[in-house]
C-alpha cells in the first residue's frame, strides 16, 4: 500500500497506521466519559468510537485485498459481493473477524431491541446497529460514507431491515427517539461525523461520488 511519504528516504505512516492511531484516541477519550454515561449526549461520542473502530477493520480487510472492500469482492474470493441482495448485513461485518473487532462494538449504546452477539458464529443482524454502504470504495474516501447508524426514516418513515437505495432527492432524516435527533455516518477516510442539521444530512448524500448508494439497512 502506498505510504504517507512526502520525503524521500524517511519512513512514513500508512493509512491502516493513520487510523489505527485515531482509534486509540478515540478508546482513550471513550474511558473518560462513564461517569456521564446517564446523559444521552454522553452516548454520542461512545457510539462514534464504535464506528471508528469498525471502519479500521474494514479499512484493514481493503489494505489486504487490493484496496477493496469485502462487498467489492465475490464469495469466491474471500468477499460478500453475492450478500448484497441477500436482505442481509451480518455478513460483511463477519469480515472483521480476523481484525480484531469485537462483535460488542457492532451494538450503539442507544439501542433498546438489540443486543450485542456473543461471539461471531452467533452473529446475525439483529445484533447489528449500524448499516453498511454496500456501493463505497476506496476511490473518493473522505467523502464516501462507508457505515452509519441505522436509525434512519425516509418520508418521515422508519426505514425497514433491507437494500435502501440512496439517491440526492431522497427525503432522507433521522429518527427522532435516537441519538438527540441526529445520527453518524462514518466515511471511508475514517473520520465521523455527527449530522443533526438536514441541509448537512442532504449535502454529505448529493456529495457522494456514486448518484445512488445501496445502505444494506439490518
Amino acid at each position: 500500500m502506498k505510504r504517507l511519504d512526502p520525503n524521500p528516504g524517511h519512513s512514513g505512516l500508512t493509512l491502516v497506521e493513520v487510523l489505527l492511531v485515531m482509534a486509540i484516541i478515540a478508546v482513550l477519550a471513550a474511558l473518560f466519559l462513564p461517569p456521564l454515561a446517564g446523559s444521552r449526549k454522553a452516548k454520542v461520542p461512545l457510539c462514534m468510537s464504535n464506528l471508528k473502530q469498525i471502519d479500521i477493520g474494514f479499512n484493514i480487510f481493503a489494505s489486504n485485498n487490493h484496496g477493496q472492500f469485502p462487498m467489492e469482492i465475490p464469495v469466491t474470493k474471500g468477499g460478500t459481493m453475492e450478500f448484497i441482495y441477500s436482505g442481509h448485513t451480518f455478513p460483511h461485518f463477519e469480515k472483521l473477524k480476523n481484525y480484531q473487532i469485537q462483535p460488542r462494538l457492532f451494538i450503539c449504546p442507544f439501542e433498546t431491541n438489540r443486543q450485542a452477539a456473543d461471539s461471531y458464529e452467533a452473529l446475525n443482524d439483529l445484533n447489528l446497529s449500524y448499516f453498511v454502504n454496500a456501493d463505497a470504495s476506496t476511490n473518493d474516501p473522505s467523502l464516501t460514507i462507508l457505515i452509519g447508524d441505522r436509525f434512519l426514516q425516509v418520508n418521515g418513515q422508519p426505514v425497514a431491515p433491507g437494500l435502501l437505495a440512496v439517491t440526492t432527492n431522497l427525503n432522507l432524516s433521522w429518527t427522532p427517539n435516537f441519538h438527540v435527533g441526529g445520527g453518524n455516518f462514518t466515511f471511508a477516510d475514517g473520520h465521523c461525523e455527527f449530522v443533526r442539521d438536514g441541509n448537512r444530512l442532504k449535502s454529505i448524500i448529493s456529495g457522494q461520488p456514486l448518484e445512488t448508494n445501496r445502505f444494506s439497512v439490518p
